[in-house]
């Protein structure tokens, strides 16, 4: 296994032989989505406060950075902070896909087409647009998508065979094991790249608010769906959705999740202290009706939570 500078160095040698893909995959996600966003007509929809900072930012993530169907978090720091966002999440990515993964082929915002051998790979599109941009901070959402949907199957246990709901031990070692050593890989490879392009990034990461897993998903049409991501393992489970109190269950044990998540953030905050920024987004919403379905908010959620990361942002950008 290579140690972090040989596997670096590996980086910039990719980099170094896939520069034109690269230049043109980033020409063709700025095409489609836009320089900074797809709200671009919105600009500064609201006004911000006098002495209210904005920056050029660099954005990965999944699709509470890149959600389609509504605004996402990018599209609101955009729109209602100012910031000027490169953006380079795909929606439906994985901690996985992002860390380890290639740059999937996207239409819109929608895996296109199969992977091929000369597809660069997502750290290197990371290590490149730092090099590129210089961005005054990365944002990085990741590891909602590796606990919902089939993932979520094993970390649930049947509600008839009186075991406690979630499976600790599993979700202890994916979460606090296999999560964080993720993390650390993108982390150390961002902040390797930002001393080597002269520019101070800090990196700001979030955990997610706790979801309503009430079997809502983005769309089914004609056999194709998006999500839901909870609720087929919740009944096969045997834990139903009839009243307001099975719900209820179903909450409490997916926020055991998002809450297990954020521990693990905040423990990286501590570790790269003064360089990576964890920002607590629980609670920011408290209802069902706030969601779009079960693992998206609404826009006027996910203009809220985006207000807590510009606060972030206001806060520790020097």
């Amino acid at each position: 296994m290579p140690n972090a500078q040989t596997r670096y160095e590996e980086i910039k040698r990719e980099i170094s032989d896939k520069r034109d893909i690269l230049a043109r995959i980033h020409k063709a996600r700025m095409e489609v989505r836009g320089q900074t966003s797809r709200t671009s007509s919105l600009l500064m929809a609201v006004p911000p406060p006098p002495g209210h900072r904005t920056f050029n930012l660099l954005a990965q993530g999944d699709s509470w950075f890149d959600y389609p169907p509504g605004t996402d978090i990018v599209d609101c720091l955009h729109a209602n902070h100012g910031h000027t966002i490169v953006n380079i999440a795909v929606a439906g990515s994985t901690l996985n896909d992002e860390a380890y993964g290639p740059v999937p082929r996207e239409l819109f915002g929608l895996p296109f087409g199969l992977p091929q051998s000369d597809d660069p790979s997502r750290i290197a599109e990371l290590v490149n647009r730092i090099a590129e941009d210089k961005p005054q901070a990365l944002l990085i959402s990741a590891g909602g998508n590796d606990v919902a949907g089939d993932e979520f199957f094993s970390f649930i246990n049947n509600a008839l065979s009186g075991l406690p709901p979630v499976n600790q031990q599993v979700m202890e070692g994916v979460i606090t094991s296999t999560f964080k050593v993720a993390y650390q890989f993108m982390i150390d490879k961002a902040l390797a790249a930002a001393a080597e392009a002269g520019t101070n990034m800090p990196i700001f990461i979030h955990g997610y608010d706790y979801p309503w897993p009430d079997g809502r998903g983005v769309i089914d049409f004609l056999g194709w769906r998006v999500g839901p991501w909870f609720d087929p393992t919740f009944i096969s489970k045997n834990f139903p959705n009839q009243n307001a109190t099975d719900l209820g269950i179903r909450h409490q044990i997916i926020s055991r999740f998002i809450d297990a998540i954020n521990s693990m953030q905040e423990a990286l905050a501590e570790q790269y202290a003064g360089k990576v920024f964890h920002v607590n987004l629980t609670n920011t919403l408290h209802t069902e009706e706030e969601w779009a379905n079960e693992l998206h908010p609404r826009n006027q959620g996910f203009a809220a939570l985006a207000a807590k990361i510009d606060d972030s942002l206001q806060e520790n950008i020097p």
